[in-house]
């Protein structure tokens, strides 16, 4: 049931903190300062991750990260690292708008000129949070009003506060507005509470989540938590959190998950549980306008089929693609290393698509896919993901290498950790370790553990190919897709126990990021650019001892022609564990004072240990232009790796399986096995991306035509051994023929017992059966065009058919669902005898098939 209100509002003075401006930033000094921005409605930051599909993409050039231009304090009663922080909002106009923890415990907005962090008025707030664990977002919202831009904030009992001319250095008195009714405030401030952030579409109707604590009184008067939307006059409706999912076991919201907005803005996504369990839960999709239910979705765990988890401490939210999907993260059930998955749903939810690898404490973002040149798959974005692999000992525990990664949302990979070595899920097209050895887990079991990334959600930035996010190691980086390689830093703290949060970038291309309890607003040097750049820029390719050049451009970014003189100091950090929970690191000087030549640039030519190398160049400055430097990352692998490429049968037949392998082995000095990933590929067409077992791995395909076919093997690094690459060229021999026959039933396990009849297959199982000789399929025949299907199965998995005789195929021939009728159709080789062979992986139960014959070659 929805319910709606015509809502009266007011122009309370809000309680809360004593009225008066924040206090000044922190403003270091040679940095440049923001340019005077144009109004314009396309470089706004509106709402959590940027926008209401939360996308986090920023259209603005993003500056150089050189360093930090101002900070401002965002939690004056910092508890430590349980807080979950609202994401800074930026208006076309530069005006940053910042939520804040007040020594009180409470919350507030301040507001800072983004050029200089000028501090420009502060609005005191009355909310106050739910039962909670860690301290929630505090989120307010940009939204169109009547005359300009309008800011909503939470206040207590579930009212809103709104003011108008957020540009202004002061703004008018706030007014209060409740999703319930009007006039309703007192009696509801113990027991109704905003908490998600807050959510607005395009004509300045605001959403957002509510939690009910204890019995409301009327009309609330329910335990069930919901979700409110306040028009742009005023009305208001809400739902219900049970009622909107037609479950009677569903009373709540999840704290900080924000409301999403589909591309058209008719359909709004939430997430749902019990107050039981947080492993029952859905995600909806809620008419925008009414609020009435129009998709609904049970969240499962991809591999066991059981229920996902939405916890109150996550920061996943749901983020909508270009084309409508819907993505959003639930953690593992069981619990897969504290990694959880991030589900992938059709914009109806009515079809899951492949999961990431990753997913209940991040909100994923959308990266289009020109911005990864190398990519040469077919989707049109591709997904940036959180991914780390935490240092957790037992079945599920990963291996401390914790990375961030670019994701195919339409290919698969087989899921390398271990006990889901079956588990497609979306491939891997770039990822990037933390540069920081982890002191905490670095240990005999762990020996190759990394900070991990502090991201709740991350900045993407088209104009640079780039994406931004802070790490647990206190920096901020800049991921250089094209090149693969954290090609910027800038340090922010120590870095000791950073919450996961949010970057933005803002309309001058001011990179806005937090970390220990501050904002910092980071960017380039006043009037001079300096960079650092390497000849060996991928992360993935670099060995001790190899050469490697580090060049430092300087160059001119004001109006005059001056070309800057002077000179430039390269250094080299390396961090390093001394000790449980002890960092260390020692500076190298590798070129003091190299003298810049008539274009700006200096450079130096040096070899490298193994390790992440913090390379920085300092520019001296000259009588035209100040100092400054610029730092980026080298990570050298110990060792080089050879990858060598075979293929068998070679020459085969049309339809006739092929196997193809890698063996990426240890190149002298260095020893050891080689992990990760291999991509199999012809031409720009990635046939297969496999994981290493014993430095080996393959994938078997039947769909090579008649011809030679170059296929390439790709191995992406580990943390030990670099990149490498090999080939094989398959020849298919074209003498087998094609042939039609009359669609025919060949086997149906509902049928009778028997060769081609029943019983159905059962859970991880192995059946033949027999097809030469049946259906006009000639004796001779090498291979079969057939239809094959699954009916009802028991349980979720997987079949996959192969010709008898030989060993089982890594990828799958059809993916099923409990409970549904699933079909596909493929050219399988027959085996000995001619016959096909049918594994059966599911976790139990069975599942009935059945297959009709088209065509045969031979």
């Amino acid at each position: 049931m929805v319910f709606a209100f015509l809502i009266a509002v007011s122009s309370p003075g809000v309680p809360g903190d004593s009225p008066g401006h924040p206090k000044g930033p922190r403003k270091p000094a040679g940095l440049r300062p923001a340019a005077i921005v144009r109004a314009d409605s396309s470089s706004i930051v509106s709402t959590f991750a940027g926008n209401a599909q939360h996308t986090a993409i920023f259209e603005t050039s993003a500056q150089d990260l050189n360093g930090i231009h101002w900070t401002a304090s965002i939690d004056f009663d910092n508890s430590g690292t349980q807080t979950h922080y609202g994401a800074p909002l930026v208006t076309p106009s530069n005006t940053v708008l910042v939520p804040v923890k007040t020594s009180t415990g409470g919350f507030r907005v301040d507001a800072f000129r983004g050029a200089d962090g000028t501090a420009k008025y502060s609005l005191t707030s009355d909310y106050v949070m739910p039962i909670h664990d860690w301290i929630l977002p505090y989120q307010p919202v940009l939204a169109p009003g009547p005359s300009g831009l309008r800011l909503y904030y939470p206040g207590v009992g579930g009212a809103i506060d709104y003011i108008d001319d957020p540009d202004s250095d002061s703004p008018g008195p706030p007014v209060r507005e409740y999703f319930y009714g009007a006039g309703l405030q007192p009696g509801f401030d113990s027991t109704v509470f905003v908490d998600t952030p807050i959510t607005a579409d395009g004509a300045g109707s605001i959403f957002f989540g509510f939690r009910v604590q204890g019995t409301a009184p009327a009309p609330l008067n329910t335990t069930q938590s919901g979700f409110a939307r306040i028009g742009p006059g005023g009305a208001g409706a809400y739902v219900l959190a049970g009622a909107a999912a037609n479950d009677a076991a569903i009373t709540l919201d999840s704290h900080g998950s924000a409301p999403a907005l589909s591309n058209d803005q008719s359909t709004l996504y939430v997430p749902v549980k019990s107050s039981q369990t947080e492993f029952y839960a859905y995600l909806l999709g809620l008419d925008a306008a009414t609020l009435a239910t129009r998709y609904r979705v049970f969240l499962r765990d991809p591999g066991s089929g059981a229920g996902a988890g939405v916890l109150d401490n996550g920061t996943a939210s749901p983020t909508v693609g270009p084309d409508g999907d819907v993505y959003f993260g639930a953690i593992g059930n069981p619990n897969n290393g504290a990694r959880g998955f991030l589900l992938h749903f059709s914009a109806d939810l009515a079809t899951e698509k492949p999961p990431g690898a990753f997913g209940w404490d991040n909100t994923a973002a959308i990266v289009p896919a020109a911005m990864a040149p190398s990519y040469t798959g077919t989707s049109s974005y591709l997904i940036f993901s959180k991914y780390n692999n935490y240092a957790i000992s037992g079945p599920y525990g990963g291996d401390g290498v914790n990375k961030i990664a670019l994701l195919d949302p339409n290919a698969t990979e087989v899921d390398p950790r271990e006990l889901t070595q079956q588990m497609l899920v979306m491939r891997e097209v770039l990822t990037v370790a933390g540069p920081t050895p982890d002191a905490e887990n670095v240990s005999t079991n762990y020996p190759n553990a990394v900070r991990e990334w502090c991201i709740n959600t991350a900045a993407v930035n088209p104009a640079t190919n780039s994406v931004f996010t802070p790490s647990e190691d206190g920096h901020i980086y800049r991921w250089d897709l094209a090149a693969d390689s954290l090609s910027q830093a800038v340090p922010l703290t120590p870095g000791v126990g950073e919450p996961y949060v949010p970057t933005v970038i803002g309309p001058d291309g001011t990179v806005y990021t937090l970390n220990g309890g501050t904002l910092f607003a980071v960017g380039g040097l006043t009037g001079v650019g300096v960079t650092v750049s390497s000849s060996a820029p991928d992360d993935r390719s670099v060995v001790a001892g190899q050469p490697v050049t580090f060049a430092s451009a300087v160059v001119n970014t004001g109006a005059s022609g001056t070309i800057p003189t002077g000179t430039v100091t390269f250094e080299d950090t390396v961090y390093f564990v001394i000790g449980p929970s002890d960092l260390g690191s020692t500076t190298t000087v590798l070129a003091t004072d190299v003298p810049l030549d008539g274009a700006g640039h200096a450079s130096v030519t040096t070899s490298l240990s193994a390790a992440s190398h913090f390379i920085t160049a300092s520019y001296s400055g000259d009588a035209n232009f100040g100092p400054g430097d610029a730092t980026r990352i080298e990570k050298v692998h110990a060792g080089a790796s050879t990858t060598s490429v075979v293929s068998s049968p070679n020459p085969s037949n049309p339809g006739q399986t092929v196997t193809v392998t890698a063996a990426v082995a240890a190149v002298p000095p260095a020893s050891g096995t080689p992990t990760g990933l291999v991509t199999f590929a012809e031409g720009g067409a990635i046939l297969a991306q496999v994981p290493l077992s014993g430095g080996v791995a393959s994938f078997d395909t039947a769909a090579l035509t008649v011809g030679s076919h170059t296929i390439t093997a790709v191995y992406g690094s580990d943390p030990i051994f670099a990149s490498s690459g090999g080939q094989v060229v398959q020849v298919v021999r074209g003498a087998s023929s094609f042939y039609t026959v009359s669609p025919c039933r060949v086997a149906d396990t509902r049928g009778a017992p028997g060769p081609s009849g029943g019983p159905a297959l059962a859970a991880n199982t192995v059946r033949t059966f027999p097809v030469a000789g049946v259906c006009e399929i000639p004796p001779s025949a090498t291979a079969v065009a057939i239809n094959l299907a699954v009916f009802l199965p028991d349980a979720g998995g997987d079949l996959r058919v192969y010709a008898a005789g030989q060993p089982a195929p890594l990828a799958s021939s059809i993916n099923f669902r409990p409970g549904i009728v699933r079909a596909s159709h493929a050219i399988f080789p027959l085996g000995s005898g001619g016959q096909i062979a049918v594994q059966c992986d599911m976790p139990s139960g069975g599942t009935d098939f059945f297959f009709d014959v088209y065509g045969y070659f031979q």
